[in-house]
This record gives C-alpha cells, structure tokens and sequence, in this order.
C-alpha cells in the first residue's frame, strides 16, 4: 500500500495502527515519568512551604530557622536584616550537609561522644511528655506515702572501730568498755589498735560521721551492728579477716523523718525520675523487641 494512504484513515492500514500504538505507549511512560518524578517524597527541585532549603531531599524547616537567626542575632526575626538571615540559612546548610556526612560515613559507630549525644537526644525525646507534665499535688501526696522512708535526715555517728587479735580478748575488752573504763585505756590494756577507718586524717576523734559514710567504709557486719547502737553502747566481736573488731559508738543520733512539706523538693524530683525511668525502660523493651541481637557464647548465661 502507497505511503498516500497512511493518513486515510477510512482504510484500514498496519503500519498506521503500529506507528499509533508506539506512539501511546511513549506518552503513556512519559506521564507516568512525570508522576513519579514529581509526586510527594520524591526528588524535586521545589521547596515545600514549611522549609526554607532542601538539602539532599531534607528539609531546613522554616520554625526551626526562625528560631535559630533570633537567638543567633538576639532580635525578633522582623527586625533581622537580609544578610543576617542568609548568615544563618548558611551556617544551617552546612550544618545539615555535616549532619548527613557524619550518617554518611557512620560516624556514631566510632566516634563515642557522638554516640553519647545521639543516646541523649533519644532518651530526651523519649522522656518530652514525661518532663512537660506537671504532677499534681495528690499525685505527689501518694508517692511520697509509699516512699515514705527514703525521706528522713541522715544518720550521724561518731565511733571507734578497735581490733583484737582473739575473741575472747575482743569480748574482754568489750566488756571493759561497758563497765566504764576509757576507749584509750582499753586500747593499752588488751592490746587492741583502731583500724583507722573512721578517723580523719589520722586523728584519733573522728568527729561527725554520716550513715551512708559508715556504711561505705565499714563491712556489712560492721554497719548493720553499729546502726543497731545506741550512744554509749558498745558491740560484740566482730569477726574478719584482720581479726575481730569491736564499735565503741561515742555518739548516734538516729534519722528523723521528714513531713512533706520538708521533704517536698525531693519528691517532686523523685517523682519525676521514675517517671523517666519507667518510660525509658518500656523504650527498651519495645526496641529489644523488634531488634536482632546476638551475644558471643561466654555472655549468653
């Protein structure tokens, strides 16, 4: 057939009909060329209303360089000049392309105060509802009755921690204390010698000494019999592995418990500490959960 006849379109002809069919097809992949390339989330050279730069496909948001060019030049954004607004878009830009080179080259697997600060910024943002909420009084009232023990003023001590060689020279000397006869005294007539723990810079009286600082510097057995003392009294042998030790307690004046309204700051700051860290700790499971985590064989029990 004549090429006359390609655009008579009342005979029928092959070449025509393929010229159209391809032809269809070639719009048909541009448009769809076209939605791809400018649907939303996709490349594109425009910038959305809400930012004021892309950079690789992430937005500078405009509230967040707003905020930035008032505290960078200490003046509400109206009255920022041109130059100082591009100053800031600048130092944003390149913070931001710092920002996705540091992702880039996986700088929080090696760098530790990356990791430290990227950690933080994760358990605050985890922690934002917790530290915008206010607890209200009742709340408070309520945890400060079950936590009413940890809000008491320190324990205060001072004591002597003699060491005898034997028990029944320890139990000798014990019972010398309690009938009146002088620490130093005793030291000398059995033998003994104070271990130094609760003295201070080597003196013999050691002054004043908090609960928790006994307790930090005594053995378990030691601390648990001296908190049972009263002022005056005077412990059993104690043994250890130096020998067996007995406290000689000057002077305990007991924790008072605190009302409150004394304790109230505490509280609060209690109350809030939990609360992060009930929440941090959901955070982790929820994170361990969908995570693939594998130990080597000698950390697996």
């Amino acid at each position: 057939m004549a090429d006359s006849d390609f655009f008579d379109f009342k005979q029928p002809q092959v070449r025509r009909s393929l010229v159209l069919l391809a032809a269809g097809a070639l719009c048909g992949l541009l448009l769809a060329g076209y939605g791809l390339f400018t649907a939303k989330g996709t490349r594109s050279r425009g910038v959305p209303p809400e930012a004021v730069a892309m950079v690789n496909q992430r937005a500078v948001l405009r509230s967040d360089f707003m905020t930035q060019a008032q505290t960078q030049f200490a003046a509400p954004f109206e009255q920022i000049a041109r130059a100082q607004r591009l100053k800031t878009l600048t130092d944003m830009v390149d913070e931001e392309l710092m920002m996705q080179r540091g992702l880039e080259i996986d700088l929080p697997s090696y760098d530790p105060d990356v990791r430290a600060a990227l950690v933080a910024g994760v358990e605050l943002e985890v922690g934002a509802d917790v530290l915008a909420q206010q607890p209200t009084e009742a709340e408070l009232h309520r945890y400060y009755e079950e936590h009413k023990d940890h809000y008491s003023s320190e324990g205060v001590f001072r004591l002597r921690d003699l060491v005898a060689a034997e028990e029944g020279t320890g139990r000798a000397a014990a019972a010398a204390l309690r009938s009146g006869v002088a620490i130093d005294a005793a030291l000398t007539r059995f033998g003994l010698h104070d271990s130094g723990r609760f003295m201070d810079a080597g003196q013999v009286d050691t002054g004043e000494i908090f609960d928790f600082a006994v307790k930090a510097k005594a053995e378990d057995a030691q601390y648990q019999a001296a908190r049972q003392l009263k002022s005056g009294e005077v412990s059993d042998p104690i043994a250890s592995a130096d020998g067996w030790h007995i406290l000689a307690v000057i002077e305990h004046r007991l924790p008072i418990a605190q009302s409150y309204e004394q304790a109230a700051n505490k509280v609060w700051t209690d109350y809030k500490n939990d609360a992060q860290a009930k929440v941090r700790a959901a955070n982790l499971r929820y994170l361990r959960g969908r995570a693939d985590i594998l130990l080597a064989p000698e950390y697996l029990h």
